[in-house]
Order: structure tokens, then C-alpha cells, then sequence
């Protein structure tokens, strides 16, 4: 029996397989709250998946074995957080993000949790801003479309995520089922955003081949909202919508971009909003966030 408990890095790995200059996966939480319109809690969601990947078994039947065996994941604290105004957030992270994938040693993959949809413009800008954010496209899982150029005062809500990545780079969005009249026409006249809405996908869907055309030979900033998959297996989000992705097809969608993609050097996943006593949320988060790992370093 072992005498202390496991440690508090994603997945409780051991020594070895979190050492900074062997691992080739970086973990970077960001319990970044402040645009929540509905909902609160997103800024708990970093911890709670931290806390469930201690439970998520390393042994993969999708690759027979232990896949973080051979990745390793360094679990870096958290980062510090800047109140000034959503933008000035954006800006620090957008600095953090491009440090890390230009620092040495550097990891193959970033994987960040929020806090929050807004940081994900800082994320796609940080990582524009290096030699492996060139060619890049953004893929985007979300029950809303967050087009928005402001909302509620800010140019940089989480309700304007999506269009300040275009900003950066193209979007490809899958699961939308919530979107306003003056997105809806932004969405229909920008030729660099492709919405793949809820009902339209479905498992093996023409929409795969679509992706895996956007995606093919780039590199590719995927960008997870946990509301864009269906509420009755992930109830734990500031705003939840009727429909959605399910486990499987969720999976489908990574699994197409690891596949085609020259690269993803960075995946972000937000908006998981934990509800007290309930622990299944906080766990398909943590799975799921062991399985886009795995794909990516994989290249499945």
C-alpha cells in the first residue's frame, strides 16, 4: 500500500513521467472567470478536472496499452490571473502561451482548462505568435457560436470567443444550436467561418470529410466548450442548450482532426461549471481531456 496519497497533477502520475524536460504534453490551468452571463462557476472547472483524472485509468483500450506512459504529462501551476478587464486577460495569456511553446525545453502539446471561453482568443493569438502557429486554423465544439464582436461591454466575452479567434486565424464550428439574429448574418457573409450545426452532426456524417478537408496539412488550435456536448452527459455548464454531441461523436470529430491536421500544438478546454455532488461531469471531462492527449500524440 502506498504511503502517501497520489499527487496533485493531472492524472497523479508519478516523478517520471512529469518531469518537465521528458514530458512531452504540458498541462496549463486557467480558472479565469469574469464575462459569465448565466451560470457561474467555470473558474472551479480546472480543479475539478485535476481532481477527477486521478480516478481516469491509464490503460486505453483504443490503443491496447498505457498511452501516458509514453507522453508523459507536466502538470504547470496555474496561471496567474489579471482582473484589469477581459481584454488585458486575453493579452496575458496570448504571452503566456507563446513563452511556453517558444521556451526550452518546449512541450510537443499545450493543453489548457478553464475558467472560461474568453481565453481562448489569448490562446489562439499566443500561439499564431510562434513557428508552429503558422498555417493555422481553429476548430471550434461549442453549443453557441460565439460571434459576437461585444457583448455586455467587452469586445472579448466569452459570448465573442469564436470571433475574436477569427481574428487570428479561420474557424471551423461544430454543435452550434444557439445563435442571435446578427450572428447568424456575420456567420453567412464571413467566408472564413464553416458552422456544422447540432442537428447536422451526426455520427459518419459528409461534415467529417468537411473537417478533415479544413484541417488537412494544418496546424489546427482545437478549442473544446464542454456545453457543446449533449446536457444529459455534461449538465455541468454556465449555459446549457438542448442537443448536442454525444461521447462518441465528440471523439469523431477529434479523432478526424488528429488524423488530417498537420499538427495541434494546442487544445483548450472550458466551461465546465462544477455542480456539487455530482462528479460524472467533472469525470467525462478529464476522460475526455486524456483522450484528445492521446490522439494527438498519436496522430490517429
Amino acid at each position: 500500500m502506498e504511503r502517501f496519497q497520489f499527487p496533485m497533477n493531472f492524472m497523479g502520475l508519478p516523478d517520471e513521467l512529469t518531469d518537465r524536460k521528458r514530458a512531452q504534453v504540458w498541462l496549463l490551468p486557467i480558472p479565469y472567470e469574469a464575462t459569465t452571463s448565466y451560470g457561474a462557476g467555470t473558474r472551479n472547472g480546472p480543479d475539478a478536472i485535476l481532481t477527477a483524472s486521478r480516478q481516469v485509468e491509464w490503460f486505453d483500450r483504443e490503443w491496447n496499452g498505457e498511452p501516458v506512459a509514453k507522453f508523459g504529462v507536466h502538470t504547470l501551476p496555474a496561471l496567474a490571473l489579471k482582473h484589469e478587464s477581459p481584454e488585458a486577460m486575453a493579452t496575458h495569456v496570448a504571452d503566456a502561451v507563446r513563452d511556453l511553446l517558444a521556451g526550452e525545453p518546449a512541450p510537443r502539446t499545450l493543453a489548457i482548462l478553464g475558467g472560461e471561453h474568453s481565453i481562448s482568443a489569448g490562446v489562439a493569438r499566443g500561439l499564431a505568435a510562434t513557428e508552429r502557429g503558422r498555417d493555422l486554423v481553429a476548430v471550434q465544439v461549442d453549443a453557441h457560436a460565439d460571434l459576437r464582436d461585444e457583448y455586455e461591454g467587452s469586445p472579448f466575452s466569452h459570448a465573442c470567443a469564436a470571433r475574436r479567434i477569427l481574428d487570428t486565424c479561420p474557424v471551423f464550428q461544430i454543435g452550434i444550436r444557439n445563435i442571435s439574429h446578427d450572428e447568424e448574418q456575420f456567420r453567412t457573409t464571413c467566408p472564413r467561418v464553416r458552422t456544422v450545426f447540432s442537428e447536422d452532426a451526426r455520427p459518419g456524417g459528409d461534415w467529417l470529410a468537411e473537417l478533415s478537408e479544413f484541417v488537412r496539412g494544418k496546424n489546427v488550435f482545437l478549442t473544446i466548450d464542454l456545453d457543446g456536448l449533449d446536457p444529459s452527459i455534461m449538465p455541468a455548464v454556465g449555459t446549457p442548450e438542448p442537443g448536442g454531441l454525444s461521447w462518441e461523436t465528440a471523439l469523431d470529430a477529434v479523432r478526424t482532426v488528429c488524423r488530417a491536421a498537420n499538427d495541434v500544438p494546442v487544445f483548450d478546454m472550458v466551461e465546465l461549471a462544477p455542480i456539487p455532488g455530482m462528479i460524472a461531469p467533472d469525470f467525462l471531462a478529464a476522460r475526455l481531456v486524456y483522450k484528445i492527449m492521446a490522439m494527438i500524440s498519436a496522430g490517429v
